[in-house]
């Protein structure tokens, strides 16, 4: 995922296909009702990383739909119990301009009302409140409490280690976000951090819905270490992201403020 500044967010090659039960545009005549993960496939989204989310929440019980027209996006959330952006593979300004004001106004409606959404890398950087670059503050899409940074604006993938719910884990990263909260960011809980300290994923609420975002991707299967310096250290993290994506689904309330 590139910002301004450069930055790249995508991932190895993979072999896992989750089947969609609907594809792209299709998916507005006949939505899948009920239980359903709507993942976004659309210009801008890495597919690998797209596969390896939608394999997680296919382990999670979900049906998967995806969605890659982002004026669409009202018609499909009030039937999905989570919206998912993961890693993407370009700029990410154009992605962010997909977002229309309708867009933007349904998806905070649907977060607000009780939704979910899942943001990986590219994803997350969209969901925080925007990006300082030269001087200028980007707004995003504003949906976590926190601006977002590159933790390393390297686009070569390495494996770095993060301190995920108080364990080290050796993951598979590639130009994500690290978080700085806001001052009055409440009910916001940090998952994970880098070894500089700074967040690295976050859970908070919205409304009665919750968010979470990852900069790192405990998604990736063991198949992308073949691709990526130093891949021989990365440890398999699936299980992290599927306990991420339950407990984002579950109804339990977000914690308070962990900082």
């Amino acid at each position: 995922m590139r910002l301004l500044k450069g930055m790249f967010c995508s991932a190895a090659l993979i072999t896992i296909f989750i089947p969609p039960t609907f594809v792209e545009e299709a998916a507005a005549q006949s939505p899948v009702r009920g239980n359903y993960a709507l993942i976004y496939n659309g210009a801008g989204a890495d597919p690998d990383s797209t596969e390896a989310i939608a394999n997680i929440a296919g382990k999670s019980g979900l049906k998967i739909q995806y969605v890659s027209n982002l004026n669409i996006l009202p018609t499909l959330l009030d039937n999905a119990r989570v919206f998912i952006l993961g890693g993407t593979d370009d700029d990410v300004q154009p992605l962010l301009e997909a977002f229309t004001p309708t867009a933007r106004q349904a998806l905070k409606t649907y977060l607000q009302n009780g939704g979910r959404y899942l943001g990986v890398c590219g994803g997350a950087f969209l969901a925080s409140a925007g990006w300082h670059d030269e001087g200028d503050f980007f707004p995003a899409l504003g949906l976590t409490p926190a601006e977002s940074d590159a933790y390393d604006e390297d686009f070569a993938p390495k494996i770095y280690p993060i301190t995920w719910l108080g364990e080290t884990r050796r993951m598979y990263y590639q130009a994500g976000p690290e978080f700085t909260l806001l001052p009055d960011a409440e009910f916001t809980q940090i998952i994970a951090s880098y070894d500089n300290g700074q967040p690295a994923a976050l859970v908070n609420s919205y409304g009665h819905g919750k968010v979470a975002v990852s900069g790192p991707h405990p998604e990736a299967p063991s198949s992308w270490k073949n691709e990526v310096f130093n891949g021989h250290t990365m440890q398999d993290n699936t299980h992290l992201a599927e306990a991420l994506l339950q407990a984002l689904l579950s109804d339990q309330p977000v914690s308070v403020d962990q900082r």
